[in-house]
This record gives structure tokens, C-alpha cells and sequence, in this order.
């Protein structure tokens, strides 16, 4: 389980040692490029699946010169995750977690409000997740080798 101990002490880390919302994201950009690295193309989804484990599906959604939105879910023989949608600025060479569950979603759409400090101290966090999570998938074998 990723949301534990080891994620806060994840988050504690970075942020101890002064980790920008910034360096998050240029890191979140390596990772991902590890993970995939085809962004461009007419394939739209993706599949990973290392030996005896849950697939990944990678959905595009939007695909420009210089951002790239996708979908990233697990899919498992009985159910499937919330999918994550991450935003990749390929100029800046940036990736950002735009948001991870339905409710964020919904939110954003109807076009919530909070005070910045929340917005920021939220932001940050997603970003620490979703480093960890590319950790974890890159550790775990799902890179580049792919399963259409």
C-alpha cells in the first residue's frame, strides 16, 4: 500500500530537504519518460503487465506540440483504480498530477475554491505521491516493455 509510513516519510523527505513543486514535477517527467516514452503516435491506450502482476493501462487523452494529458489506472481481474490524470509539459519537460480520484474531479469541474495555502499544501502532495507511485511501477518492472 503506497498511502502508509513509507509515503509520509516520502513527503517528510522532500520536504525537509527543501524539494520544490518544481523538482517534483522535472522528476516526475524522467520517471515517466522511463515508464513510456512515445507520446506521440496514433495509439491512444497502453498496456503494461509484468509476470503474475495487475495490469497498467495508460490512456491518452489529449495530445498537442507541447502538453500531453493522460490516464493512468491498475486493472485488476475483478475491479479497476481510480484513474490518475497527469498533465506533461514536454517543452518545460514537466509532468504534474492534475488529480487522482473522482471527487478532485468533480470538484475542479464545478469549479471549487479553497484558500491557497490548502491548494498548494494539496498540490504537493499529489506530486509526492505520484513519485512515488512512478517509483514503485519502475521497481515493480513496468517500463517500456508493453502488452497491446
Amino acid at each position: 500500500m503506497l498511502l502508509n509510513s513509507q509515503f509520509l516519510e516520502h513527503r517528510q523527505l522532500a520536504l525537509k530537504n527543501k524539494v520544490s513543486i518544481t523538482v517534483l514535477h522535472e522528476y516526475n517527467y524522467l520517471l515517466l519518460n522511463q515508464l513510456f516514452s512515445e507520446w506521440t503516435g496514433t495509439t491512444k491506450v497502453h498496456h503494461w503487465q509484468p509476470k503474475n502482476k495487475a495490469k497498467l493501462q495508460l490512456r491518452v487523452r489529449e495530445n498537442f506540440k507541447y502538453t500531453t494529458e493522460f490516464s493512468m489506472a491498475m486493472l485488476f481481474s475483478d475491479a479497476t483504480s481510480d484513474p490518475m490524470v497527469v498533465r506533461i509539459y514536454h517543452d518545460a519537460q514537466l509532468a504534474e498530477l492534475v488529480y487522482s480520484n473522482e471527487f478532485e474531479r468533480q470538484y475542479r469541474q464545478l469549479g471549487g475554491l479553497a484558500d491557497t495555502d490548502h491548494q498548494a499544501e494539496l498540490r504537493f502532495s499529489q506530486n509526492c505521491f505520484l513519485n512515488k507511485w512512478l517509483i514503485f511501477l519502475l521497481q515493480n518492472g513496468y517500463h517500456k516493455e508493453k502488452v497491446d
